[in-house]
């Protein structure tokens, strides 16, 4: 009797199966070792391993190199406020406080952190590491292992599809090391590169589908994944939610007569899981209900062209390229596909439209780009036309979204099309599937971004060596100046939350694009009335003392020493005692 193979590990089944375990015991079966090489854990964690090796040997080896240094992109607010959310949440919960407020940054009166990206699910994750290692080596780990983790959900996506494991390979590669990962992770958001959720809930509904879970299973797996993704990110869980009742839409209206019950039970069992999801985030959603939203203002749609358009830094010094290459804006970096794998979907599309499959991620990557584009049609940097629903981006759902952030789902597609495409028919040619293959690899590895490492912690010995104890009271309101993004709320992290912060940069929608309190910003310009306000601000928030990162900002000395201000330097930081501002000059800055 001819044994049948099992899609999903490649093991005999049925009475074959029963008849080749009474020839030969499986220890000594010349089968067995082969059997178990294709076993589905075996092979996902071989997939996590070497994305892991090639990473973090590549791109992310300064990262571990430096696992205690604050170095990734110091220039940007993000980093430095993420490494702050790390350490905020198991100071918070270990304090009794309440962590959707703050009364640690924002000076007298705290902020509110209900509509402000924590990443609370990371944060408790790694708060072991925080707590003995801190704050820094908590980002830079999770950093460095967002990437290769994303890789591996897609990779458990693909392999459950195809059974292969060298196609899956290069599918969860796709996903996990996309335009959208590489660039998020160079700037250090967290909550854009831990994007395994989204593979994984789509892995859970294939093996729902298959009748390897139950109902029941399916539905607390799903509704505790969606949960994680709402603590994680809200707006990747409510671009998830879109994805989902489109894709649902799309299923029913491919599945034909005979799919369509099936696709009408997914479509309530899912229900059932947001049932599930919305119980586990009550408490948080309830919280931000109640807080006003802030509102976005920039232009976040992709641009066209960035779809094959490198970026800027990596077009061979061709001139004509570099410069159309320039004119996208910066969020849509985030959005290069390269036409290597345009041309690898197309082919699927062609080669396989009988599949209901291939039709329904086609369909799905289709609407996917369009939705990407926001409100209107850029294309090298220029508005072409407005687009019909265009008005949709003003809603107060959707108004605080990125648009090109869809662009998470269109690489989740274009991973699984890219393992569709491996694992294709003998009778196409097996040497012409990977060759393009490998020219997808190629051209997303070329466009890597490079992660900015300094070999220099950002953080002075002010900080480091405790010199600060001996310098400012428990408690004591400051404001640090710096040209790095969120020194403050670096050093106050780094310290423990010794010191409160007054300025500190949360979310683009909420701040005016600086760290540093309006009135300290306004000093540069130096009018009398703006010496006053400042010194207004000064008494209002009680603010102590002035931190001067020296090193970073040196220019600021100038400025505060025409007020009337006298510091010291110590440990690379100049100390400002305000005193009230009682030695301010208000007619110092007059010339």
């Amino acid at each position: 009797m001819t044994a049948i193979s099992h899609p999903e590990d490649g093991r005999p089944s049925g009475a074959g199966a029963q008849l080749a375990e009474h020839k030969k015991p499986a220890a000594l079966s010349p089968a067995a070792p082969r059997n178990l090489l294709r076993s589905p854990v075996l092979q996902g964690v071989a997939a996590l391993a070497l994305y892991l090796l090639v990473w973090l040997l590549t791109s992310a080896r300064g990262l571990i190199d430096h696992l205690s240094w604050a170095t990734v992109d110091q220039k940007s607010m993000d980093p430095n406020f993420y490494t702050w959310a790390l350490r905020w949440w198991p100071y918070a919960i270990g304090h009794g406080l309440d962590p959707l407020y703050s009364h640690e940054l924002g000076g007298a009166f705290g902020h509110s952190l209900a509509w402000v990206t924590t990443v609370p699910p990371l944060a408790l994750l790694a708060s072991p590491l925080t707590v003995v290692a801190g704050p820094v080596a908590s980002f830079n780990l999770l950093s460095a292992i967002a990437l290769p983790v994303s890789a591996w959900a897609a990779f458990v996506l693909c392999r459950r599809l195809t059974g292969q494991f060298w196609p899956a390979l290069v599918g969860g590669a796709v996903f996990g090391f996309s335009a959208y990962e590489m660039n998020h992770s160079a700037a250090g958001q967290l909550n854009l590169t831990f994007s395994l959720l989204v593979p994984i809930l789509a892995y859970l509904i294939l093996v729902w589908r298959d009748g390897s879970i139950g109902t029941r299973t399916f539905v607390i797996l799903a509704g505790l994944t969606m949960a994680l993704q709402f603590y994680l990110f809200l707006e990747t869980f409510a671009d998830l939610s879109g994805i989902l009742a489109v894709g649902l839409l799309v299923g029913f209206a491919l599945a034909g007569r005979e799919g369509r019950p099936q696709i009408s039970r997914l479509a309530r069992v899912i229900g059932l899981a947001y049932a599930v999801a919305a119980v586990l985030a009550a408490p948080y959603l309830a919280y931000m209900l109640a807080t006003k939203t802030p509102n976005l203002t920039d232009a976040t749609g992709m641009d066209l062209a960035s779809l094959v358009l490198p970026r800027r830094t990596r077009t061979f010094g061709i001139g004509w390229l570099t410069h159309i290459a320039a004119e996208p804006s910066r969020v849509s970096e985030a959005c290069y596909i390269g036409v290597p794998l345009l041309v690898l979907v197309v082919l699927l599309a062609v080669t396989s439209w009988s599949s209901k499959l291939v039709r329904f991620l086609t369909c799905m990557l289709a609407f996917t780009l369009v939705a990407a584009l926001g409100s209107a049609l850029y294309f090298e940097g220029s508005e072409v036309v407005g687009l019909p629903w265009g008005k949709l981006w003003g809603l107060p759902i959707l108004r605080n979204a990125y648009p090109s952030r869809l662009m998470l789902f269109a690489y989740l597609v274009l991973a699984v099309a890219t393992a569709l495409w491996l694992a294709g028919p003998a009778r196409r040619v097996p040497w012409a599937r990977w060759a393009l293959a490998l020219l997808v690899v190629a051209f997303i590895a070329f466009d890597t971004p490079a992660i900015s490492v300094d070999p220099h912690t950002s953080v002075p010995v002010f900080i480091s060596s405790g010199q600060y104890a001996r310098q400012l009271s428990p408690g004591e309101v400051v404001v640090v100046v710096s040209q790095l993004g969120n020194a403050g709320l670096l050093w106050q992290a780094e310290t423990d939350y010794y010191l409160r912060i007054s300025g500190g940069y949360i979310n683009q929608a909420i701040d005016r694009g600086s760290d540093l309190p309006d009135p300290v910003q306004d000093l540069s310009q130096g009018t009398p009335a703006q010496v006053a306000q400042f010194a207004q601000f000064v008494r209002a928030d009680k603010v102590g003392a002035i931190l001067l990162d020296y090193r970073h900002e040196p220019l600021w000395v100038g400025i505060f020493r025409r007020m009337g201000l006298r510091g010291h330097l110590i440990g690379g930081v100049v100390v400002y005692k305000t005193n009230g501002c009682q030695s301010c000059r208000l007619p110092a800055l007059v010339s």
